[in-house]
């Protein structure tokens, strides 16, 4: 009897698709073609589950729809005399075939000639004679003569004309591309007609379903002028816009249908958020602070409660009362938002707030507000600058020990600059981001202290392939001015921990100092921070789904410092963790669970005080639990 889940003998096995190859093609890679056909081999990590058959069934009547899906792909590219066959070979196991398709590609039709008609009003003929961006469009077509003409690029291309003139307030602009070919010769004569119609703009901006939020509100949201040229661009940002609004669960921006005339009118469909709500989030983490093993078990809960307040005012406004609660954290917040200052991209936001830490070296009660003008220029491009006033009370976790440094009482009063820019970015996936800060603090003596701070974060992604991403991120920031020489504990920079450098817990990485108990024994060391750091990660993840639903794996390699001052910064090196973890797709987020290896420890982290090692070898790893991934 065969044991289940083991492969049949093989003459009883059933035939699968253990490789796809492509033969003849000279103009396209074998990697496009693949995309375009059903049958494919099964993935790498797929073979290496040797005792299943890995693979799809191979079923000659799809190979044969893979040999039209090609003929269409190359007809599509110009290639109207495309010839396709395949064949089936057995590979090294009878159940284990080889799909070969064989291609023929012969001459392609090429583009003999190229003409481009535009049809308008005599009014506006003399907008299109000078507008820019259409006689650009003119001299740079798409479609080139002796290119090949491929009506695969037919639709792209007549919507690129029509968004084109409508973005230049045609929205009725129609454009058709046409074409007279001659197969035997293998040419193509090819025509662009566009229709254009009447140059319009905005008039009336109706609203659907607003029943809390009046009407003129959602208007202001839209950024829509009476007047203005009409814009197909304007009408995407006015969705983004609206639909963006903490007010509104639903909105969808639409031009109704209308006479073709010189105005024109947009319809907003809402539906509103509740007017209150309650929000209650609970989690575990903080898995380094368990100083006391399972009798500390409670630091590793943590909560958070919030209400929240719609439409304040009647006016869209935003009140919200947070309360976050663990162990070594409390803080209380509210927050009131205007979602429009100036305009649709601007917001004001006016937070006071209290909070208490404990932090591993020592520990601060705050309380103040921040006040925040933020304003998102595009969806890649969003900046913010915001003052913060507090005042602040901090102290040593040891009452035995002083730190020299420490500062009872203090106030800060700080300017904070930032801003956060993206291209072709897909969290986690692709693209990369931009982050840079800027803090200008005690600027006309009101503060306790008086110090500049800034610093970068940067992150790419980039998909090695469909299961494997390779993510980087470069961060460092710097006290480059202080007018004091010694700062508090709380305004200090500190690096280490899960979403850093992961051989290191919560702000260990860096300069330490020993404390001693009341017997004048050594007892741990404390991070005591500095003014300058410099950290990167790299890590490879890959995605196990095909072995198992919603897992994967990560390797990473992570380097940083902490340094006292930025003469210091060439004395003291980089050190570097490495280690790996599992991830799961959860329905809030990967789980993520990091283990990393401490490549170039020192004795401060090795708990090593005069010579004499008080640590164990657990002290050269580091364990992290969290939702979300490190960046």
């Amino acid at each position: 009897m065969t044991p289940s889940g083991f492969a049949q003998d093989d003459d009883v096995a059933i035939s699968r698709v253990w490789k796809v190859s492509i033969e003849g093609n000279e103009t396209f890679e074998d990697i496009v073609i693949k995309n375009v056909i059903s049958n494919e081999a099964p993935s790498p990590l797929k073979k290496l589950i040797f005792w299943k058959m890995v693979g799809h069934r191979l079923n000659e009547n799809e190979v044969k729809r893979d040999v039209i899906r090609i003929e269409r792909f190359y007809q599509r590219r110009g290639f109207d005399d495309v010839r396709v066959s395949y064949r089936i070979e057995e590979l090294n196991k009878t159940w284990r075939k080889e799909v070969i398709f064989e291609i023929i590609e012969n001459a392609p039709i090429r583009i003999r000639s190229v003409d481009f008609t535009l049809s308008v009003s005599d009014r506006d003929s003399a907008f299109i004679k000078t507008n820019d961006e259409i006689n650009e469009l003119k001299n740079d077509l798409p479609f080139k003569t002796g290119q090949r003409y491929e009506t695969a690029n037919k639709s792209e291309i007549e919507g690129r004309l029509v968004g084109l003139f409508k973005n230049q307030g045609f929205p009725y602009a129609q454009s058709t591309i046409q074409a007279n070919v001659d197969s035997s010769a293998k040419t193509a004569d090819v025509t662009f007609l566009n229709e254009l119609g009447p140059r319009a703009r905005f008039d009336s901006v109706l609203v659907e379903n607003a029943d809390n939020f009046e009407e003129k509100y959602v208007v202001r949201e839209t950024g829509i002028k009476r007047g203005h040229v009409f814009s197909e661009r304007k009408i995407r940002d006015a969705q983004r816009e609206v639909f963006s609004h903490h007010m509104l669960r639903f909105a969808l921006v639409s031009i109704p249908d209308q006479p073709k005339d010189s105005t024109i009118n947009v319809l907003i469909r809402v539906r509103e958020m509740p007017q209150r709500s309650v929000e209650l989030l609970g989690g575990i983490g903080n898995l380094t602070r368990l100083d006391d093993g399972f009798a500390d078990a409670y630091k590793l809960f943590r909560g958070q409660a919030s209400w929240t307040h719609r439409n304040v005012r009647g006016r869209g406004e935003r009140f919200n009362i947070t309360g976050r609660a663990s162990a070594i954290e409390q803080r209380l917040s509210m927050n009131y938002l205007f979602p429009y200052l100036y305009n649709t991209k601007s917001s004001l936001n006016i937070s006071p707030f209290w909070e208490h830490k404990l932090e591993p070296s020592y520990e601060i009660y705050r309380g103040g507000a921040t006040t925040s003008f933020l304003y998102q220029y595009s969806s890649n491009f969003t900046s913010a600058v915001s003052y913060e006033y507090s005042q602040n009370n901090e102290t040593t976790q040891n009452s035995q020990v002083s730190l020299p440094d420490s500062i009872v009482a203090y106030n800060v009063s700080s300017f904070n600059m930032n801003a956060y820019y993206t291209k072709n970015f897909r969290r986690g996936r692709e693209g990369w981001s931009l982050q840079p800060f800027w803090d200008l603090s005690g600027l006309f003596g009101e503060s306790s202290f008086s110090f500049q701070k800034a610093g970068l974060d940067t992150r790419k992604f980039t998909m090695l392939t469909d299961y494997l991403v390779l993510a980087k991120r470069l961060n460092f920031a710097g006290i480059y001015y202080s007018k004091q020489d010694s700062l508090p504990s709380d305004v200090r920079i500190y690096n280490g921990g899960t979403n850093s450098v992961r051989g290191w817990n919560r702000h260990e990485l860096g300069p330490k100092r020993a404390i001693l108990n009341e017997d004048g024994a050594f007892d741990r060391y404390v991070p005591i921070g500095g003014r300058a750091t410099l950290s990167f990660t790299a890590e490879l993840r890959l995605d196990l789904s095909d072995l198992l639903k919603r897992f994967g794996i990560a390797v990473f390699l992570d380097g940083g410092q902490v340094w006292r001052n930025f003469m210091s910064m060439g004395t003291t090196p980089l050190q570097y963790g490495a280690g790996g973890g599992f991830r799961y797709q959860s329905p809030i987020g990967p789980i993520r669970i990091d283990i990393a290896y401490k490549l170039n420890p020192t004795d401060e982290d090795l708990r090593i005080y005069q010579g004499v090692n008080y640590g164990s070898a657990w002290n050269r790893w580091g364990l992290h639990f969290s939702i979300g991934q490190a960046f």
